[in-house]
């Protein structure tokens, strides 16, 4: 089972938490890749990463998994159609 999927549920719990403060919608999918970036590199330095391409690997996926639980690809998809 891969863990770093666990970002994706850890960043939905931390930008629902942060729409409690009542800020500004507008920043949440910011925030949420943030929080995703952030994850991926504590994943990166939690689990073993032997090389740079590891952490990038590891930061990258990161900001993708904080991008899909914010829903920014559907919001992309759904401006495109316009």
């Amino acid at each position: 089972m891969d863990w770093n999927l666990f970002i994706i549920p850890l960043t939905i719990i931390t930008v629902e938490l942060i729409k409690k403060a009542e800020l500004d919608s507008r920043w949440l999918p910011f925030i949420a890749v943030a929080v995703g970036g952030v994850l991926g590199v504590i994943y990166a330095a939690v689990y073993p990463a032997v090389t740079s391409m590891d952490w990038l690997n590891y930061i990258v996926s990161g900001v993708v998994y904080g991008a899909a639980a914010s829903g920014v690809y559907d919001a992309g998809a759904s401006a495109l159609k316009k």
